[in-house]
């Protein structure tokens, strides 16, 4: 029999994941990857202390590497639907962050070092004592800062539970969201079914009826979750996300009437923080001709669904550009046969934008 894949959508599973093994895990790329999506989404914002909602952060220094792009770390708020998870990152920041010394996490050989230094730099090692990230503070560090050290924000909670998301985040606050790999976790998740009309709405004072109905057939969760984060954020803000993907976002070419367009390519190292180039979504389509039908029947929303009450996705998101990223090639072991052909392995950056359409919580 073949093996089972993960239950993603499973609490159980990430629970007992992150409590046999509590050491920095990257899913796809280096925390370092999103750095030029980032910068850049910070800055359109014009905001002096913009907020940032990292979905699924579990094990990974992504969370602590944010640190260097915001003035204050309370700025940004770990989201994980994992409590071990969101229990180790907040422990692991105080031990990085501890007052006025050098604090070193030991572990087996194999591990992972996780060093906060004097200078206020973050650096990953590895058992050869190799920097694997960096990532530093852009002032110095006073005496007060020393003695009162500041943290980010560290929830547990569903993305597909808009219940549990709103119990630890407030509605239209964030301008960004970082997003790594877990839309890819929830892609793989179950498809549920919803009962309707949903209760959330892009209609104000739309009350949620005594007798609701279960959907005809389960959504794809992506739709969902893009849903719920645009409860939580504000108009225009970005939604930056690293996929193994190149169509991750379904309800993207149902707006569209066909796949979501390919924007920019680049042959990038793991650790590289170089912007990708990228040409406008309109000249895309004016010269590659990328909107080809595709079949996506199993992941369209039916309009009877809608109809019913659930809210549009594609209202509430917009593609502003996508990027693809070459993944570097394993290393050869010494000795081994040279390999003739691999192909190509790529990763994809979507750079989603929030619309201007409000969503509502129904009233009961």
């Amino acid at each position: 029999m073949p093996p089972q894949p993960p239950s993603f959508g499973s609490m159980e599973y990430w629970d007992g994941r992150f409590t046999s093994n509590s050491n920095p895990f990257e899913w796809l790329d280096a925390p370092t990857v999103l750095d030029p999506y980032l910068t850049e989404a910070l800055k359109d914002t014009k905001e002096e202390k913009p907020e940032l909602l990292h979905i699924g952060c579990g094990t990974s220094l992504l969370s602590y590497h944010l640190r260097a792009h915001v003035k204050e770390p309370d700025q940004i708020h770990n989201l994980d639907y994992s409590s071990v998870a969101v229990d180790v990152g907040r422990k692991r920041e105080v031990e990085i962050y501890s007052v006025g010394e050098k604090h070193e996490e030991a572990g087996p050989p194999e591990a992972s070092t996780v060093v906060r230094e004097s200078s206020g730099n973050i650096s990953a090692r590895n058992s050869d004592g190799q920097c694997q990230l960096t990532s530093a503070r852009s002032e110095s560090v006073s005496p007060q800062e020393r003695s009162e050290p500041k943290y980010m924000r560290w929830s547990a909670a569903n993305l597909l539970s808009h219940s549990s998301l709103l119990s630890v985040c407030k509605p239209s606050a964030y301008s960004v969201i970082v997003d790594k790999s877990t839309s890819d976790s929830i892609a793989c998740a179950d498809d549920p079914y919803v009962f309707l009309p949903y209760p959330l709405s892009t209609a104000s004072n739309e009350p949620l009826p005594s007798q609701v109905e279960r959907s005809s057939e389960p959504i794809q969760p992506v739709h969902i979750l893009a849903i719920h984060l645009a409860v939580l954020t504000k108009p225009r803000a970005r939604w930056i996300a690293l996929s193994y993907s190149e169509d991750r976002y379904p309800f993207l070419h149902q707006r569209f009437g066909g796949s979501a367009p390919r924007s920019g390519s680049t042959s990038q190292s793991k650790t590289s923080s170089t912007p990708v180039p990228g040409s406008t979504l309109e000249a895309e389509r004016a010269s590659d001709g990328l909107y080809g039908q595709l079949d996506h029947d199993l992941d369209d929303i039916p309009d009877k669904v809608f109809d019913m009450g659930l809210p549009d996705p594609s209202k509430l998101w917009r593609l502003v550009n996508k990027y693809e990223i070459e993944v570097p090639p394993p290393q050869g072991s010494p000795g081994e046969s040279p390999i003739v052909y691999r192909p190509k392995i790529f990763h994809w950056v979507y750079i989603l934008e929030r619309t201007d359409v409000e969503v509502f919580l129904r009233k009961e």
